[in-house]
């Protein structure tokens, strides 16, 4: 394939990575400090996150579309005696991963802001890693198209 446009085509994947690597690395250190500079709790496995429509929740792990695919948890505790209900942002790539139903994890969130609080558990790590080298991907081949402009 011919392509026509190498500056455009050098300049998407370098934004591309750029902003895959700001998304996840943002989500990772929130997941690092959060437990240091905001609040923690014990939270409760509620459901799994589809995304069709919407994030809606489910009670089933895998679906028999896709048997051998992550789920992101749906959880649940108390902040100053308010129920908090969300969910996991961090993609769940594998089904070894997932979290069982009722299973209490440690959540961390900001002081005044509940609803945007992050598991703090190595299972949400493989698929931040995952997207975090897919970004370091997208900005070697940026580069590379830059390189072999240089070359030529």
């Amino acid at each position: 394939m011919i392509i026509r446009n190498k500056k455009i085509v050098t300049l998407i994947t370098l934004v591309t990575g750029i902003a895959i690597l700001l998304f996840w690395g943002n989500i990772l250190f929130k997941m690092v400090s959060l437990p240091f500079t905001g609040k923690t709790a014990e939270a409760t496995v509620t459901g799994y996150k589809i995304s069709a429509n919407g994030a809606r929740k489910v009670q089933h792990a895998t679906s028999v579309a896709k048997p051998l695919s992550g789920r992101s948890p749906f959880f649940e505790f108390t902040d100053a005696g308010k129920a908090i209900s969300t969910y996991s942002n961090a993609p769940q790539l594998f089904v070894l991963f997932n979290y069982e139903l009722g299973e209490k994890i440690t959540v961390a969130y900001p002081e005044n802001e509940p609803q945007k609080a992050v598991i703090i558990n190595w299972k949400e790590l493989p698929g931040i890693i995952f997207m975090l080298l897919f970004g370091l991907l997208m900005l070697a081949v940026s580069y590379s198209d830059k390189l072999k402009k240089s070359n030529q």
